[in-house]
């Protein structure tokens, strides 16, 4: 007679069991193995954490430092821009008085020349000067004519000028009343005591070449005579 194994409903509880335990056991074991082996190849996991934690902390650090440098920067072009800006009005304005010391000293010398009490040579010509004009062939002729001043004497009269230059290859000589513009006068008239500025604007032909200009200056009254004086054709800037 062959005997019966009954299993009861304990035994596959059990049997359940067991196996879920060697499972877990497998499982428990192979993170182990898995954990030795990385720390026997030289990594920990911690170690690895610890590093991505410091340098995400480097990385909040130096980008903080970036951002400082970049404001630093910005304020040092800004200052640079307005220090330049500044020392160009400086320059400006050191250029500008400069300009205006010599004029001022040109003034000086030639109010000296006025005033100077040991010159009798009576009325002459003080000062003679050529400036550019508006356009590219024109010009400012001015002339100054003095007297000394101890000499209270009106005098009166007429100027004359006349450019002498090349056209074409040939001397030419233009008068004052060929080079003003069609509604100014080519003549010069003058009466003072002491001085008077005489101006004239002249156009000059695009095929003549001025190089000098004849002043003559002729006085009214019975006594007449005649001062005068050539000047070379340099023109001055302003």
């Amino acid at each position: 007679m062959n005997p019966k194994v009954v299993v009861t409903s304990q035994s596959e509880q059990f049997r359940y069991i067991l196996w879920a335990g060697i499972a877990g056991l497998v499982i428990v074991t192979g993170l182990i193995s898995y954990e030795v082996g990385q720390n026997r190849a030289g990594f920990s996991r911690i170690d690895a954490q610890e590093n991505v934690t410091r340098l995400e902390s480097e990385n909040s650090d130096l980008v903080k430092e970036n951002k400082k440098l970049s404001e630093h920067i910005a304020v040092l072009e800004t200052s640079v821009k307005v220090d330049r800006e500044a020392y160009r009005k400086v320059e400006n304005q050191l250029v500008d008085l400069q300009s205006r010391i010599l004029e001022q000293q040109e003034n000086i010398e030639f109010y000296k020349g006025i005033v100077n009490e040991n010159d009798g040579t009576g009325l002459r010509i003080q000062d003679f000067r050529i400036s550019q004009g508006l356009g590219e062939r024109e010009f400012d002729l001015r002339l100054v004519l003095a007297q000394a001043f101890r000499s209270t004497k009106l005098v009166s009269g007429q100027v004359e000028m006349v450019v002498e230059g090349l056209q074409e290859g040939e001397p030419v000589r233009l008068a004052l009343q060929d080079l003003v513009s069609n509604d100014a006068s080519g003549k010069l008239g003058y009466s003072f005591r002491y001085f008077q500025d005489l101006k004239a604007e002249v156009v000059i032909p695009p095929d003549f070449v001025p190089e000098r200009v004849h002043v003559i200056v002729r006085f009214k009254g019975k006594n007449s005579k005649t001062v005068e004086d050539f000047f070379v054709w340099n023109v001055k800037s302003g």
